[in-house]
């Protein structure tokens, strides 16, 4: 795929006309259009390009489902497949993040897509809760302006090799 995705409006237009064939291909594009528009946000721009960036490049390199980054985790789906299957991996690796951090961050933050619907959840150790779901630009996006307005945990060690450069 020699596309960059600049905008998750490009990544759903695309999906709806039928171009992504599978999980890979519209991952690889949700990851691109993630990154730039998060380079976009209200974020501070150093933590984007030399934390989040390089996260989601990893993410890619790696091939596993799930993007995690900070206190959030994200699982994509094939191109229009139903959430249910991702939102039961999604719980799971919530859960999973946040047993990892022994319970210091608060709230887990986690994302399904399929590239046309998505739903955001948050979780707080014991509750899930449903934040929204409709159609995937316009939840991501409010997981990114949730994200960026709010003090972001770091909660990996090497996610601060990553940001400070060691």
């Amino acid at each position: 795929m020699s596309k960059v995705y600049k905008s998750f409006d490009q990544v759903y237009q695309d999906l709806k006309e039928g171009v992504f064939s599978n999980e890979a291909e519209l991952r690889q594009a949700f990851v691109e259009a993630l990154k730039n528009e998060f380079s976009n946000s209200s974020c501070n721009k150093y933590i984007v390009e030399h934390w989040f960036v390089p996260v989601l490049d990893e993410t890619v390199k790696r091939g596993r489902p799930e993007i995690m980054i900070s206190n959030i985790v994200i699982e994509v789906e094939p191109p229009r497949a139903r959430l249910k299957k991702g939102l039961e991996q999604l719980y799971q690796y919530m859960e999973e993040l946040y047993q990892s951090v022994k319970g210091e961050i608060k709230i887990i933050y986690g994302l399904v897509t399929d590239g046309e619907e998505a739903e955001l959840l948050e979780y707080d150790g014991s509750n899930y809760r449903k934040i929204q779901h409709d159609k995937m630009p316009t939840v991501i996006r409010n997981l990114i302006n949730l994200f960026c307005s709010s003090k972001i945990p770091i909660i990996r060690a090497d996610d601060i090799l990553k940001l400070f450069g060691v």
